[in-house]
């Protein structure tokens, strides 16, 4: 008779996971549940309620719409209005501001449609820091309720 003895020492070799496996998924979940995340500081900026204004008439003005269809950057006017004339390039919002210093305006105002990116008002912004003399201001509306 054959005597099945190599069987019994494969059996002895295995050893059964599954409660190991449980033990560690439950400690995962258990720790996941009870940690608690956080997404950095928390910093309480408050609402401005008074700020210093600035003159629109006594101030350069540089508006900042969205780009038009095709466009990458934003569309700059120089002027208070809609109509104003509009800047091709950075030179010319150079050559605006300059004579605007020679007047007596050497405040600039950037008002900038929400839709135009943050980028092209920095851009704008970097331009301002180049002519010499200027002050920049950034203008805000309150939302309408």
């Amino acid at each position: 008779m054959l005597r099945r003895e190599s069987t019994d020492e494969e059996m002895d070799q295995h050893i059964d996971m599954t409660a190991m496996v449980d033990v560690v998924f439950q400690l995962m979940t258990f720790m996941l549940l009870s940690s608690q995340m956080s997404g950095g500081e928390i910093v309480d900026v408050p609402p401005a309620v008074y700020g210093v204004g600035v003159e629109k008439e006594a101030s350069a003005v540089v508006i900042l719409l969205p780009p038009a269809d095709g466009a990458t950057s934003a569309k700059v006017l120089l002027g208070d209005a809609l109509s104003a004339p509009q800047a091709n390039d950075d030179a010319s919002i150079k050559r605006y501001l300059s004579d605007n210093v020679a007047a007596g305006r050497p405040r600039v105002i950037i008002q900038a449609d929400g839709q135009v990116d943050h980028g092209e008002v920095l851009r704008v912004a970097a331009v301002v820091g180049e002519v010499e003399g200027t002050s920049l201001h950034i203008a805000v509306q309150e939302p309408l309720k």
